[in-house]
């Protein structure tokens, strides 16, 4: 009776960590949808679409809310179960519960929003609600899926989970960046828009540690599995390009010159595949912070065109107004993005472990 009572528990609690990994997963993918609707309905704002409670990138986004608590709710079932395990999953849970509140309370905060002020920017309250609530719900899964793959000691197959725990933490993290550096945010009643300084500084800096910090987690939460970063790169601009590029018209040509942004990518997983010391490491950190402006091609144009040249810019002209400073960008960020790009890459060693570690 003892023996069968001692399998039942370990029957349970390999289950339940499979249902908190089912959990995370969902989660995850719900915000990765929420991400991509995001984008895309960014885009249809700047191109003048009409625009319906249920048009297609609103329709994403709420699939992907429903789809975090539905993985919040799996979460929780597993969580309770997990007996001596619970403290090892408690952060990933405890995150992702702040964050569904944070998401699931946005959606009735932006119809008073809407109901009492019209059309809101991208800075609103509800819509920062939104999107920190979003940052959290991937951070929790990112946690979730990543101590779970610890446990089964990063098998191989599994480990390709990896991609999905990082990618909606990138995009979330990126939206709120977007939100405090882009100009999307004025309104009849409301005036959003950040400082044009203050969002120079926040693009030149945040943008290129975001990059470095994602794709150094994705090496180092894998086991510094090849081809990693080189996946988790080419989702990233996959999905920027059919959110942001291919629906304006007059950006599609573009498409080749933003696809050579995979080049860093594979050259970075190359470097960390014949070398793994601290200089490889810190040259890693220098190449994917430098690249900033590039992978966020077309928007981020729009953050430096206000302190730079100051134009008023139609989605026809954001290709040539992106080119047109270039230069300029280069000449004032270039140095801050190298910098605070190996910064995040060396630093998130340090968080790797925590995120890892049994105690």
């Amino acid at each position: 009776m003892a023996a069968e009572l001692t399998e039942s528990h370990g029957f349970l609690k390999i289950n339940s960590q499979k249902i908190f990994l089912l959990g995370s997963i969902l989660t995850s993918f719900g915000i990765l949808l929420v991400t991509v609707g995001g984008s895309w309905d960014i885009t249809n704002h700047l191109l003048s679409k009409p625009e319906t409670f249920f048009s297609p990138p609103h329709a994403l986004m709420y699939t992907g809310v429903a789809i975090s608590l539905i993985g919040v709710i799996f979460s929780f079932i597993g969580w309770r179960n997990l007996e001596n395990l619970k403290d090892f999953y408690s952060l990933a849970f405890k995150i992702k519960l702040i964050g569904i509140g944070l998401l699931t309370g946005a959606g009735p905060f932006d119809f008073i929003w809407h109901s009492n002020f019209g059309l809101d920017g991208l800075l609103s309250p509800p819509h920062f609600t939104l999107i920190t609530g979003m940052f959290f719900c991937s951070v929790g899964g990112m946690i979730g899926i990543s101590r779970y793959l610890k446990r089964k000691n990063f098998d191989s197959v599994l480990s390709y989970l990896t991609i999905l725990a990082i990618l909606p933490v990138w995009l979330s993290g990126s939206g709120i960046i977007s939100s405090l550096s882009l100009p999307f945010s004025s309104t009849d009643f409301f005036e959003f828009n950040p400082d044009p300084l203050f969002a120079f500084v926040v693009a030149s800096l945040a943008y290129p540690c975001i990059i470095s910090f994602s794709l150094s987690m994705a090496f180092r939460l894998s086991k510094f599995r090849f081809g990693m970063m080189t996946i988790l790169g080419g989702l990233f601009l996959l999905i920027y390009s059919t959110t942001a590029i291919i629906p304006n018209l007059a950006l599609f040509d573009s498409i080749l010159f933003y696809s050579l942004n995979l080049i860093p990518f594979v050259l970075a997983d190359v470097i960390l595949r014949l070398n793994r010391s601290k200089l490889s490491l810190i040259f890693t950190g220098a190449l994917l912070g430098s690249i900033f402006y590039m992978v966020y091609y077309p928007y981020v144009m729009y953050t430096f065109n206000e302190v730079l040249l100051g134009k008023l810019v139609s989605p026809s002209l954001i290709y040539f107004v992106y080119f047109e400073i270039i230069e300029s960008v280069m000449i004032f960020t270039i140095i801050p993005a190298i910098v605070v790009g190996i910064i995040a890459f060396l630093m998130s060693g340090k968080i790797a472990k925590k995120i890892l570690a049994e105690n």
